[in-house]
């Protein structure tokens, strides 16, 4: 097997003329060439239209792109169309070098500059010989190859083609040991060899080393800063979790302060484990459906953590010390982002290190409709003020592995130098890295690089503006009849690209995917729910895409009838249809770089075939039969729209959503320090304690419903009197898993135990 990349099947695509005689001269000379190009072993795709032409563009990687132009001079002047298709050449495939094959209208080509810069090579079909050209194409593929493919990938290529007999680590050697069995044999087969043939230790020096960022290490996270506008990255394989603890490991040290956004990862309070850091807390905002907005301008200031840390018992004056470390999860999980400078901005005056969890959002330095929102900003040359970090999941939204991640960095007031930092990075990095996560986060950069960061991104964004306005129209053609269906959470009214106001979904592509203010919350506006938002503060990423379904009213009502969110996903799930949260009456969908207008439309399709069944009751035992064995004392014998009345008056008659916003815009009271809550995990002085027993009682760890996948309380909090909203929202959500069993909840840090909620506590007499 050769795993060269350089000298693997290389492809070409020929555009054929387009107004050619057949059995011309030009036409056998087109054709003569494609002969010797697969005489060469290349492969040859064709296209008769540009317009398919682009489409082959979109899909399938080329290596070069012949193009046989047979126009007269008139047609040359007068038309675009070969500029437009090697322009989106350029933004999708950039550098793939073009061939243009011609003898008419010489001169005109030759005088059109756009068309000129676009094009690599010009020969006449009449002068140069099949044989010649082929030549020259084969060898400029060759060089194309060559320096296509970033540093760390294109170096495990090379030295895997070295076919080496290894005497260490890993013992699989190559997948081989897998073989052995049948269990193993299998195991190999569905992975394929090559995953196992670059599984190698990381004694490979001629690699270089990861933990020591030396050799194609190094230059992947060298070319990797460029491209994201940092002074270093690091690549991370641990996931984003391992990421966001190595910089807090790297800031601070034991009862340091951290100013953090309630709304974060887990990996920040096992950060605050670690660390021994005392957090003061900043607290996001909250609408009716449980959506996530921004924290505000007022907490963030100076003068809101100075109170948030007197309100927390925590001595702190940033005049005097400014705290080590600041954490803001940017974008939310529901895709709200901050006007980034200006958060830099404020908790500047209180921090000296900023970062800025950006999980979900390591795409928008590549997009300008998210000018402004992100950490990596500009050019990082100019950056001035606090240090700021940047963490991407680039396995989430870019192209990546499981696990892959980066760290971003620029330096500024109180920078951790390259030696001291790495301290933390190697504490959270394996020492035996698997190469193809390593791999894969050099081609997730790569691939936005130059013009395709821009396409790649655009083709996203258009998806998902595509299917907002269609959902809309169709709310629109249903509430018209006054019938019902889903309604995306965006702006109803936008700014088209002359200055007209329009409805959101008559407005052009073109204005929702280049006019950021169609997308900004601002103070006023009904459809996002937060009634006290600062202005140009934060705005909605167009691909995240939340549905909600009927049952509130604007200002968080219930109305007459609705449609659980619940069940919607359910039916969902029978398709092979998986939504990345669901609220009681939000259903949430993440568009990425793997969207397909036909998984698009499909999911379109799905939701209007829930509503046909859910307006039919259309029986349980047909539309979830699953749902109905698993609990046929309770579902047997109901349609689709009984089981959502039953869900809806349990909701009308419980609210959970609104406890469960009452649980997270309170605080409650922090006994101790995370990490001293950890240490008696440690030693054993905890126990469970059930729901109805919890007053007064102190979490030993985190309590995280999902959704939203978010602490309600941390480890070491206190859960308070029987009013607390924490402890009633666990009783409501027993009862919900008691009516409803098939739709219960993930409560991390919960454990259920005949039927109750219990919580790992601290034991009394340990405090």
């Amino acid at each position: 097997m050769n795993n060269n990349y350089i000298t693997s099947k290389m492809r070409t695509l020929v555009i054929e003329h387009q107004n050619i005689t057949p059995n011309s001269f030009a036409d056998r000379a087109t054709k003569s060439l494609i002969a010797e190009l697969q005489n060469r072993s290349i492969g040859i795709i064709t296209a008769t239209s540009y317009e398919d032409a682009r489409a082959v563009i979109m899909s399938t990687q080329i290596d070069s792109l012949v193009l046989a132009l047979e126009k007269t001079e008139e047609q040359i002047v007068n038309s675009n169309e070969e500029v437009d298709l090697l322009a989106a050449l350029q933004a999708r495939q950039s550098e793939v070098p073009v061939f243009l094959l011609a003898e008419r209208a010489r001169t005109s080509i030759l005088n059109n500059r756009q068309l000129m810069e676009r094009v690599d090579e010009c020969y006449s079909v009449l002068e140069d010989t099949a044989d010649f050209v082929a030549g020259r194409i084969v060898a400029s593929m060759r060089r194309y190859r060559a320096q296509v493919l970033p540093p760390f990938m294109k170096a495990m290529m090379h030295y895997n083609n070295i076919h080496e007999y290894s005497w260490s680590a890993p013992g699989h050697q190559g997948g081989i040991g897998f073989t052995k069995t049948p269990a193993g044999n299998q195991f190999f087969e569905f992975f394929g060899e090559n995953l196992f043939r670059t599984d190698m230790g990381i004694e490979r020096a001629a690699l270089g080393s990861l933990l020591d960022h030396s050799g194609a290490f190094k230059d992947s996270e060298v070319e990797a800063a460029k491209i994201f506008g940092a002074h270093q990255s690091y690549s991370g394989i641990v996931g984003t979790s391992g990421s966001n603890r190595t910089i807090m490991q790297a800031c601070m040290k034991d009862d340091d302060i951290a100013i953090c956004d309630r709304n974060c990862h887990k990996s920040i309070e096992q950060g605050l484990i670690l660390t021994g850091a005392r957090p003061i807390y900043m607290v996001p905002s909250r609408n009716c459906y449980g959506i996530i907005g921004p924290i505000s301008k007022t907490q963030m200031s100076k003068e809101g953590i100075a109170l948030k840390a007197k309100n927390a018992g925590i001595p702190f004056n940033a005049d005097e010390k400014k705290a080590s470390y600041a954490v803001v999860t940017n974008c939310t999980y529901d895709g709200l982002c901050y006007h980034s400078e200006v958060t830099e901005a404020l908790l500047g005056e209180s921090s000296s290190r900023i970062h800025m969890d950006e999980a979900w959002f390591g795409y928008a330095r590549f997009n300008p409709i998210y000018k402004g929102h992100f950490a990596m900003r500009g050019d990082a040359k100019d950056h001035t003020g606090p240090t700021v970090f940047a963490t991407h999941s680039t396995h989430k939204l870019l192209n990546a592995l499981s696990q892959a991640s980066y760290i971003h960095v620029r330096n500024g007031e109180n920078a951790i130098n390259f030696d001291r930092f790495n301290q933390a990075y190697m504490m959270h990095t394996s020492t035996s890295p698997l190469y193809a996560i390593c791999a894969s986060n050099d081609v997730a950069a790569n691939m936005m690089k130059g013009e395709s960061g821009l396409s790649l991104t655009n083709e996203v964004n258009r998806e998902a503006i595509i299917f907002r306005q269609s959902v809309r129209q169709l709310f629109n053609d249903y509430t018209a009849e006054n019938d019902w269906f889903f309604k995306p959470w965006n702006a109803e009214t936008v700014t088209e690209m002359n200055g007209d106001t329009v409805n959101f979904e008559n407005a052009s592509v073109e204005s929702l995917m280049t006019i950021q203010q169609n997308w900004k919350l601002t103070p006023g506006d009904k459809w996002h729910g937060f009634d006290e938002i600062d202005n140009d503060w934060c705005m909605l990423d167009p691909i995240k895409v939340s549905l909600l379904t009927p049952g509130l009213d604007d200002n968080g009502n219930f109305l007459e009838t609705g449609v659980p969110a619940a069940l919607v996903t359910a039916y969902l799930g029978r398709f092979g249809i998986v939504p990345t949260r669901t609220t009681d009456f939000q259903v949430m969908f993440l568009f990425s770089m793997g969207i397909t207008k036909g998984k698009r439309d499909t999911l379109i399709n799905t939701l209007l075939s829930f509503k046909r069944h859910y307006d039919a009751n259309s029986p349980l035992e047909t539309i979830l039969p699953e749902l109905v064995a698993s609990s046929p004392e309770t579902y047997s014998g109901l349609g689709l729209k009984d089981l959502g009345n039953k869900m809806f008056e349990y909701l009308v008659r419980h609210n959970p959503s609104q406890v469960l916003n009452q649980a997270y815009s309170s605080l409650p009271e922090m006994e101790v320090k995370p990490r001293t809550a950890y240490q008696f995990v440690v030693s054993d002085e905890v126990e469970l304690v059930a729901s109805d027993k919890l007053v007064g009682r102190v979490a030993a760890n985190s309590v995280i419903p999902y959704p939203p996948g978010i602490p309600m309380l941390m480890g070491g909090e206190n859960f308070g009197d029987k009013t607390s909203p924490q402890i009633q929202y666990l009783k409501a959500l027993e009862a919900w898993d008691a009516e409803f069993p098939g739709f219960e909840h993930e409560t991390e840090g919960a454990e259920i135990e005949d039927g109750k909620y219990h919580v790992l506590c601290i034991k009394k007499d340990a405090l």
